[in-house]
């Protein structure tokens, strides 16, 4: 299935993950409120009303019936003099708004309830406050605010210890682990999930060990997914090495995590409900995971007789076990992520059941008031009768989604159903409202942004569950008619162009700060000068798109007009071109090149010829997408002469996040560094010493080399002096994503992340103008490789940076860096033409003129 049912392919842990469906288990507490026994124990209420309302409370909360629950709570709590009992109260009231998902409620009685407990610090309330904290923390988890739920966490943790309450700190242990799992910290989670297993198995509690054990599963799950999806990589790479030890590695978490949810679910036998559906559950999860990972084309080779007859086994006990759990917002999630399990086996039987269970769970969120849950309910439903083509009945549904969302501010789950409204509105041809519907579903994304930055699990699923959403609606501006646009925008006149440029501009944005995985984009943004420089510095801007059944090529002239042109190729295709002239241009031993760069001239740039021809445009600044990032601009060929001998040449990742100051040329002090010994897997560059040489006799400033190249001395160069410049001859590699993207120091490798710290945290001297990576490296067939290049000036702080496509390790890149410093010291000289000038250079040189040579270097942001 496509669209909405990936959003459920979860395994099922803990607590609630920030846009993730699993099934919310607390097993530190009850999952109820305080019992009536223990309140009355503990409480000093004489009026006999105060005691009725708070039993009836708990009658309520007990039997599903949370809203009126909450209604008798909260009428007694003016009532309670206590504040101790008060603190019970507000606890019961954070558990049954949590039950109906309004969490920030939870999370304020829950406060309150830790207020009350701070201004009497006795041993007592200081356990309960260990308690308190860690349901704080998960509804934290639940809401994508994972640092804030692990600092809450980690004092659970301490006061959980030192009053000696094992059972609090393994509940602590468990939120911590799931915690980091969400963002991406896997070896921590898996610590912490680990040692609650521990307490967990020394308190013989077996409702915590099920749970412990199914948590470690999870990670070991998203670990083996990150492990094979870097393996790929590296196999394009042409890194043998690297990619059999992560495949190696990744089966080896595939069996850890089958090894533990058998473990989980052979306890949970003991326990029956939800424990034991949850593991039942997982299994299946790993078995389907697990046979995606391996196989290519999961419709070429589908599941195994035997894997779909455990598959059934699983899901049969499921049924038999759900009837006798109590209505709660845990089963109606269960029942949503069950129906979604039984998409997996395609087919009228499963589609009707997966009807039935949704359509129960719809009943369950109705009667206990979770209007989140009805929300997911409705739009899963919807999405079911959108595959059947029913499309008058899922609009119904999916337009009820929205307004139970809408209700509710549920941002994360609203985009989806506006999403699934869109492209059943463009399936029925009413292109006007798709457009609507669209919009809508982009300007609901721009509000779960810090969601898709800081959960890992998300930015895997971002290519599938966001990206689509801008995509098909730049197609469909493409494509409407005038009518329809006119429709669309019917408040006010819009250029389809100058929309689908805002759109675009939208997705480049959300691409870094999913790659990146923090708001450094939007830091950046602050920063920007915007568009103001264009028509100063006669600059044309070319936006690429690449689309299912073509690509669009958008050129905006310096006085800001825009003219489309579209180019009738499949992605498929014009993926497959542009791998294949990036493997030509590699090879300096032959001139194979030179048919497909004449070839992806013809096709992106001979369309615009003419317009550009009467432009004149002084600079050329690329916005390029998807596989076009692979390539450098400068080598493509008209024929006669490359382009960069027409033009000046720089790209950037986005328009919104490029200066347009121009180069103060004072001072140009550089920080060099580099590395000229081997630091295994890296050959030694023998060059870089005669480079960095020539940097110094040019700029001057102060060299690091070898030894003295430490992540220490670089973060005292840059704190006690200026350095508008800092040049890197030094390997650097850019991988799939933040993590696998760094440069090479003498004692470590330096990640993007403290680069940036480095360079931004300088106080008050002057920025970074120009980073120069004189030896970096891309991935060839990874788009996201690419990405990470493209927006290297954004995420270290500086305002352009150069920076090279493949590794070249030649006697060249000394006179060509020379070149470029040499014209950069001249007056009227900017970075794009000064970087231009040093690549006429070497193509007028016999020994230089390959284009793998001198056109992996590119000029990335600030062109001025």
């Amino acid at each position: 299935m496509s669209h909405g049912w990936q959003f459920w392919r979860r395994f099922i842990g803990l607590s609630l993950a920030s846009l993730i469906f699993c099934i919310s288990f607390h097993p530190w507490s009850t999952g109820q409120a305080e019992p009536a026994t223990k309140i009355q124990q503990q409480q000093r209420l004489t009026p006999t009303s105060e005691k009725q309302l708070v039993s009836q409370g708990i009658a309520a909360y007990q039997i599903g019936e949370f809203a009126q629950a909450i209604r008798w709570w909260e009428q007694a709590l003016p009532q309670i003099s206590d504040d101790k009992d008060q603190a019970i109260v507000h606890n019961n009231l954070a558990l049954a708004y949590r039950q109906m998902g309004e969490l920030a409620q939870a999370i304020a009685h829950w406060q309150k309830a830790i207020q009350i407990y701070q201004a009497s610090p006795d041993a007592e309330t200081q356990k309960r406050m260990a308690g308190l904290l860690t349901e704080q923390a998960q509804a934290y988890n639940d809401l994508g605010q994972h640092p804030r739920a692990i600092t809450l966490l980690e004092s659970a943790i301490e006061l959980a210890t030192e009053y000696q309450d094992p059972l609090a700190e393994a509940a602590a242990q468990g939120a911590l682990g799931n915690a980091h799992w969400s963002l991406g910290n896997y070896d921590q989670a898996i610590s912490a999930h680990k040692q609650s297993l521990k307490i967990a198995r020394a308190l013989n509690n077996n409702s915590f060990i099920a749970t412990a054990l199914n948590n470690v599963g999870n990670v070991y799950v998203s670990r083996a997914n990150r492990s094979s999806y870097q393996a790929q990589v590296a196999e394009l790479e042409g890194d043998v090495q690297q990619a059999t030890r992560l495949t190696q590695d990744a089966l080896q978490d595939w069996t850890q995590a089958r090894l533990f949810f058998e473990q989980s679910l052979e306890t949970a036998q003991a326990l029956g409900s939800l424990t034991e559906i949850k593991a039942l559950m997982n299994l299946n999860r790993w078995v389907i995971s697990r046979h995606s990972a391996t196989v290519a084309d999961n419709s070429a080779q589908p599941l195994s007789e035997g894997d779909r007859a455990f598959l059934q086994s699983n899901w049969q006990r499921v049924r038999e076990l759900l009837p006798g759990i109590p209505d709660s917002r845990q089963k109606a999630y269960t029942l949503i992520n069950l129906a979604e399990s039984f998409q997996q086996i395609e087919s009228e039987v499963s589609t009707q059941e997966s009807i039935q269970l949704l359509t129960q769970a719809l009943m369950v969120a109705q009667k206990i008031g979770d209007t989140k849950a009805q929300s997911f309910a409705l739009g899963s439903l919807g999405q079911l009768y959108e595959s059947a083509g029913d499309y008058n009945t899922a609009m119904a549904l999916t337009r009820q989604a929205e307004f139970s969302a809408q209700q509710i501010q549920s941002s994360d789950s609203l985009y989806r159903w506006e999403w699934q409204a869109g492209r059943m509105l463009k399936a029925r041809g009413d292109i006007a409202s798709a457009i609507v519907a669209y919009e809508q579903a982009i300007a609901t994304l721009q509000n779960i942004r810090g969601d898709l930055v800081t959960n890992k699990e998300l930015q895997l699923d971002f290519r599938e569950q966001v990206e689509p959403v801008y995509r098909e609606l730049i197609d469909l501006l493409l494509n409407a008619s005038s009518s329809d646009l006119s429709e669309a925008n019917s408040q006010e006149e819009v250029s389809p162009l100058k929309e689908v440029i805002d759109i675009v501009e939208l997705l480049k944005l959300a691409e870094l700060e999913n790659f990146f995985g923090d708001e450094c984009v939007q830091v950046a943004k602050d920063k920007a000068q915007n568009e103001k420089g264009l028509a100063d510095t006669n600059t044309a801007v070319i936006y690429s798109i690449i689309l299912n059944d073509r690509t669009e090529m958008i050129l905006r002239s310096p006085d800001g007009s825009l003219k489309n042109y579209p180019i009738p190729i499949s992605k498929e295709e014009i993926e497959a071109e542009i791998e294949q002239l990036r493997y030509f241009l590699e090879l300096r031993t032959t001139e194979q090149y030179i048919p497909q760069a004449k070839k992806i001239y013809d096709r992106l740039i001979r369309p615009m010829e003419a317009d550009l021809a009467v432009m004149q445009p002084k600079t050329l600044v690329f916005i390029n997408d998807g596989v076009l990032r692979q390539i450098p601009m400068s080598a493509l060929h008209d024929g006669q002469e490359f382009l960069i001998e027409k033009y000046p040449i720089a790209i950037t990742p986005s328009l919104s996040l490029t200066t347009s100051q121009p180069l103060d040329r004072n001072q140009l002090k550089a920080l060099s560094l580099g590395l000229t010994v081997a630091k295994p897997p890296f050959a030694p560059l023998t060059n870089v010493e005669a480079e960095l040489n020539a940097v110094e006799e040019i700029l001057g400033g102060t060299e690091l080399i070898n030894q003295e190249f430490t992540f220490s001395n670089l973060q005292t160069k840059l704190r006690r002096q200026n350095f508008p410049v800092v040049h890197m001859a030094t390997h650097g590699k850019f991988g799939v994503d933040s993590q696998s993207t760094f440069i090479l120091g003498y004692d470590q490798q330096i990640s993007i992340e403290e680069l940036d710290n480095l360079l931004r945290s300088r106080g008050r001297r002057e920025a970074v103008k120009l980073l120069t990576l004189s030896a970096c490296q891309t991935a060839t067939g990874n788009n996201r490789s690419a990405l990470g290049i493209a927006g290297v000036a954004v995420r270290a702080g500086v305002e352009s940076a150069v920076a090279t496509l493949w590794y070249i390790n030649d006697e060249a890149t000394v006179p060509l860096i020379a070149e470029f410093y040499r014209q950069l010291r001249q007056p009227d000289i900017t970075r794009a033409e000064a970087l231009r000038q040093a690549q006429l250079k070497m193509i007028s040189n016999v020994n230089y003129n390959h284009p793998a040579v001198w056109s992996p270097f590119i000029l990335i942001g600030n062109w001025s």
